[in-house]
């Protein structure tokens, strides 16, 4: 009986654990951008943001002043965005420059790692180039 007792306890456990690595790997969800480049984002009309969708492999978001759409995989922390589609709709000159910065940004990101509320996007040096917020 000591044993069953103590295999259930070890399946619990290895069950648990499981279930946290796989949140912890999961970027699923809708995220405001806070940096770029290390300095803040910040617009005036619009905050920007990316919702990931994992069940569809899509991506959606305002990257300043115009919405995007795409697909991504993301894998043992690799992260690849596909073409993203965007509108065409014109804004504020400084709205504009920050959704420029991003889309080039996000062009370059090839891993992404998600502590806490915080998901940090690296281009293939390791460089951050972006982190993002856990949104609502």
């Amino acid at each position: 009986m000591k044993k069953i007792i103590t295999l259930l306890a070890a399946v619990s456990a290895a069950v648990l654990f499981l279930a946290s690595c796989s949140r912890e790997q999961s970027i699923e969800g809708h995220w405001n951008f806070e940096t770029l480049n290390g300095e803040e984002v910040s617009t005036t009309e619009k905050v920007p943001f990316l919702e990931f969708d994992q069940t569809e492999g899509t991506v959606h978001g305002c990257l300043g002043v115009n919405i995007v759409n795409g697909t991504y995989k993301f894998e043992n922390g690799n992260l690849a965005i596909g073409n993203l589609g965007m509108t065409m709709m014109a804004g504020l000159p400084e709205d504009m420059e920050v959704e420029a910065a991003l889309g080039e940004a996000l062009k370059k990101v090839t891993r992404a790692k998600v502590s806490g509320n915080t998901l940090t996007l690296t281009d293939a040096d390791g460089t951050v180039s972006i982190t993002l917020g856990l949104g609502e």
